[in-house]
């Protein structure tokens, strides 16, 4: 077995130095707000049934199964990919290296450090993918809220959402499936206030059930949010600034008739499927 590798390009070995201070500062920032965006995920995204439908995905007659994730952040679907198959052969993506390093602890904890490696940064560009995967192509193609991420158009030589998609379905062996979750705006105004107000008082109601657990949680993390989190459930401004924590940067997201114009341009045969109290959230299945 191997260990879980944090894959980098690296620049040439130079002699020993203490990192500068603020730098130490900066990396120490960026870990504690991965492990807050850790603690509260799971009250803004209910992902249980979505994890349960592309585990049983994943349970397909397929022997050492290759599973590819873009946006893997701190593991919570690669975990339970690699709890459901320990002989996948699995490689992660993300933006963020501390995300991922809490990833990777998370899967050595749990005794699944397998055949997993990630990459993090990196680069939205076809020729770096392609070297990190080392021509690895997937059964199972991951996308867990990570096009919204993607620009819809983008100037240069960067990808763009439809031609990202285009690139993940050459990443696909004939007969994989890609696996996308993605929220969705309304189509109009008053769709999209439904939308907000429900995914409000859901996350108003997961946070508040378990409020106490929540507290101390971010206790060791940041001590002033853990004793702000008392004013819920009435601070609208906090719930927001909650949010803030959690969402990507820069996040993209689009009505469903869009979402599915996008797919049918791409010649993709689709089966979505919506989150029963989420309404915002889909589950699109993309067949190979």
């Amino acid at each position: 077995m191997t260990t879980p590798s944090l894959r980098k390009p690296r620049a040439p070995l130079q002699p020993p130095t203490v990192p500068p201070l603020r730098k130490q500062t900066h990396v120490l920032e960026e870990v504690r707000a991965a492990a807050i965006r850790d603690v509260l995920q799971p009250y803004m995204f209910d992902d249980q049934a979505f994890r349960n439908m592309v585990c049983e995905e994943f349970r397909g007659p397929v022997s050492r199964p290759r599973i590819i994730e873009f946006g893997c952040g701190t593991g919570a679907f690669t975990l339970a990919a690699l709890a459901t198959r320990r002989d996948a052969v699995y490689h992660g993506f993300d933006r963020s290296e501390a995300d991922v390093a809490i990833a990777v602890c998370r899967l050595s904890r749990a005794g699944l450090q397998g055949n997993a490696t990630f990459t993090a940064p990196f680069e939205l560009d076809s020729r770096a993918i392609g070297e990190a995967l080392q021509g690895l192509r997937a059964d199972f193609l991951l996308l867990p809220r990570f096009l919204q991420t993607v620009p819809p158009l983008v100037e240069g030589t960067g990808l763009h959402r439809v031609a990202f998609l285009a690139l993940c379905r050459q990443l696909v062996k004939p007969g994989g499936r890609m696996l996308i979750i993605e929220a969705v705006r309304g189509e109009d105004a008053d769709e999209q206030a439904e939308l907000s107000f429900g995914w409000r008082n859901a996350f108003r109601a997961r946070l508040t059930r378990d409020l106490e657990t929540l507290r101390h949680a971010l206790q060791g993390l940041d001590p002033n949010l853990a004793a702000r989190m008392a004013r819920l459930p009435g601070d609208p401004s906090l719930l927001a600034e909650l949010r803030d924590r959690v969402e990507p940067v820069g996040e993209h997201a689009l009505p469903l008739r869009a979402w599915e114009r996008m797919f049918e341009h791409l010649g993709f045969a689709y089966r979505a499927e919506r989150h029963q109290t989420q309404r915002e959230l889909y589950l699109f299945t993309v067949r190979c």
